[in-house]
């Protein structure tokens, strides 16, 4: 069975990765929940699933949701950086696997590093969630501050949590990237965008997160993945295989 070995990606391209990857493409996703707060549309999404007359969010206390939207979606990304865990420690033993041992350290670092980072920083960012707030029946103002200075005053809800565990599966369009597997790439980056923005949107029915929480989340796994995969993608070489000759030899 042939195993792909690193794609073989220039040093020459470091300038270029750090640009588009670490810093362009983590702006984006910051620019997108700065549009989203300063322009309202925040308030405006959550107030799509607020019931006034129930002074509460109508999905709040769905069991269903809860179960399987909050609680049994994080079994995928857990799940998965589990198996990079596994699979990286069992590579010296497997052949077939030795090729992706840096691949898979640097999954199971990036689906670590980013959603704990994002617990971090929940302790000390001013933001609220949406339930505590005095619009949808809470007690805390809306304010447009960022930090706090004492985590007593923290609104522990920024950046988003849960949208960071599923937005921590970005780091599958880098581990296509640096196995070699163009398609495996692109499939990654659909399957970090699609789990980010479905465990970010289960919360903001809730009422638990606003949208811009989301996106502040996916911008930081980006970051994390980009910087992580750095070293794997930046100086890879390819391995070319051994030619074999129609004697059988090879040279």
């Amino acid at each position: 069975m042939s195993v792909a070995t690193p794609a073989p990606v220039q040093r020459a391209g470091l300038a270029r990765y750090l640009l588009v990857e670490v810093i362009a493409i983590s702006a984006l996703f910051a620019a997108g929940a700065l549009v989203l707060r300063a322009s309202g549309w925040d308030l405006r999404i959550e107030d799509l699933f607020y019931d006034p007359r129930l002074h509460d969010f109508r999905l709040r206390h769905s069991p269903w949701l809860e179960l399987l939207g909050h609680q049994l979606l994080l079994a995928v990304p857990i799940g998965i950086g589990l198996l990079a865990g596994i699979a990286a420690l069992a590579a010296p033993r497997f052949e077939i696997l030795r090729p992706w041992r840096g691949v898979m350290w640097a999954v199971l670092a990036s689906i670590c590093i980013g959603p704990l980072l994002i617990g971090i920083l929940k302790q000390v960012t001013a933001a609220h969630c949406p339930w505590d707030i005095v619009r949808y029946g809470g007690y805390a103002d809306y304010v447009q501050d960022w930090f706090v200075r004492s985590r007593a005053d923290a609104g522990r809800c920024l950046p988003n949590s849960h949208a960071g565990a599923g937005f921590s599966l970005l780091a599958l369009y880098f581990a296509g990237w640096a196995g070699g597997h163009r398609g495996w790439r692109w499939s990654g980056l659909a399957i970090g965008l699609l789990a980010g923005v479905l465990f970010g949107l289960v919360r903001t029915v809730q009422g638990a997160h606003f949208a811009s929480h989301s996106l502040w989340s996916a911008a930081i796994d980006w970051l994390v993945a980009s910087l992580v995969f750095l070293p794997l993608i930046c100086t890879a070489t390819r391995k070319e295989p051994p030619v074999r000759l129609a004697t059988g030899a090879t040279r």
